[in-house]
């Protein structure tokens, strides 16, 4: 059997690019000009069709990944034998190919990260020095040590990278049944190396919104799709927010081209930080309907944005801690979304005792994990001092990132991700003050 269904494969890819005359494509592949390569294509006998899409497959996935419609309808027609047998030879091409079914996505990401971790790992032992290995190596591990075992709800590796450290996201159920899905975007410091802390705070949205109503059928995409910014002076900066949106937009549209016709309802972000900006980014340059969009500690929006108007979402919501002392920092030259003149709602972070939620204390995202919230975890045994050791741990007990199980900042932005919209017990109604509701 051919690998790529020969005729169908060419009229896929005509239908792509007829009146293109180039693309881009990634790294290390030269830029190719299509209409030449269309000539050549249906030029060829049938039997030296496959032979030409395999030796210029980089310019074939370029371009079908822009057109995530098109990809699902080819992949769709593909027999299980011609599935499987693109995954085994291109899992890195599969496993980020917009449009792709997300099971087959993981699948392949799943083998290309088991493959990455042990030539990794053996390039860390080899060179122990080096450290963009040693930078590669604990992103993968993260990954890894997010995707492994068994969990309730399931997750699924549906984005991989070759970056160092590579970009991926872990989807926390089930992305080609779920009725609801919201995009978890980070902020600045966290990368990949922090996706199974990453992974933990999607988990905890997505059991929020099952305490919140939200159906049964869900999922909540930990996504590192992007680079995002460090910690410090690098957050005020336009540049990261304005490469990572167009990769948050592709990948919602893929989202979409992927379930087309399969009760996919609704689609809501929840941002971080610097990631309000990225997201904000992507739905104000973007048809991105998306239900519901919750910034929560926001770095602020760019001023070309204007207000909640601007926005593809029908809902817009902020909150921000009293006790954050970094979130102001990324605003010297941005909204700060809690303001009237934007219009979005905002949504208590600083405690109800009423319903049994704490405040949230810092401007983190999440700190508690199995692991973080272990004492004899190597979090707090490599503390020789005992005395600080105690005292350390008991602060970070006292302390909760917006994220974290049991605030009321994680309870509300379930809320608003979900229908129904309204939040019991907080202030929810265009902001009068940039103060935080309580």
């Amino acid at each position: 059997m051919r690998r790529w269904r020969g005729r169908r494969a060419v009229a896929v890819i005509v239908g792509l690019v007829v009146g293109c005359m180039a693309v881009l494509v990634g790294p290390g592949i030269d830029a190719q000009p299509v209409d030449a390569d269309l000539a050549t294509l249906l030029s060829l006998p049938d039997d030296e069709i496959d032979e030409f899409l395999v030796t210029h497959e980089g310019v074939i996935f370029a371009l079908l990944d822009e057109h995530p419609d098109e990809v699902a309808e080819w992949w769709g027609d593909l027999g299980d034998t011609a599935r499987a047998a693109l995954i085994a030879s291109n899992p890195a091409i599969v496993g980020n190919l917009h449009g792709v079914d997300y099971a087959s996505r993981d699948e392949a990401n799943r083998a290309r990260l088991a493959d990455r971790l042990d030539a990794a790992g053996k390039a860390t032992a080899a060179h122990p020095d080096d450290t963009r290995a040693a930078l590669l190596y604990a992103a993968l591990s993260a990954i890894h040590g997010a995707t492994k075992g068994t969990h309730d709800p399931e997750r699924h590796l549906v984005q991989l990278t070759d970056d160092v450290p590579p970009l991926a996201s872990v989807a926390v159920g089930d992305l080609d049944t779920a009725q609801q899905v919201t995009f978890a975007v980070p902020g600045m410091g966290t990368y990949s190396t922090d996706m199974q802390l990453w992974t933990v705070a999607a988990e905890n949205i997505h059991r929020a919104q099952g305490r919140a109503g939200a159906s049964p059928d869900r999922a909540v995409v930990a996504w590192i799709g992007y680079e995002v910014p460090p910690p410090g002076l690098d957050a005020t900066e336009g540049s990261y927010a304005a490469r990572g949106a167009p990769r948050l937009s592709s990948d919602i549209l893929a989202l979409r081209a992927a379930r087309k016709g399969t009760g996919l309802d609704t689609v809501s972000v929840i941002a971080h930080s610097y990631g309000t900006t990225t997201a904000a980014n992507a739905l104000a340059a973007s048809e991105l309907d998306v239900f519901s969009f919750v910034m929560l500690g926001s770095a602020g929006v760019e001023y070309r944005v204007g207000s909640v108007r601007s926005l593809s979402a029908a809902h817009v919501y902020a909150g921000e801690a009293a006790a954050d002392d970094k979130a102001f920092l990324g605003r010297v030259a941005r909204i700060d979304p809690r303001t009237p003149s934007f219009g979005a709602m905002i949504i208590g972070t600083d405690g109800d005792p009423s319903r049994g939620l704490v405040g949230v204390t810092g401007h983190e995202p999440v700190l508690h994990s199995s692991y973080n919230d272990d004492p004899t975890s190597k979090a707090w045994t490599t503390y020789d001092d005992p005395v600080e050791r105690e005292n350390l741990y008991r602060e970070h007990m006292r302390s909760f990132g917006y994220l974290d199980t049991g605030t009321e900042s994680l309870e509300n932005a379930a809320r608003a991700s979900s229908r129904p919209v309204r939040v019991p017990g907080t202030s929810i109604g265009p902001a009068s003050t940039p103060a935080t509701a309580g």
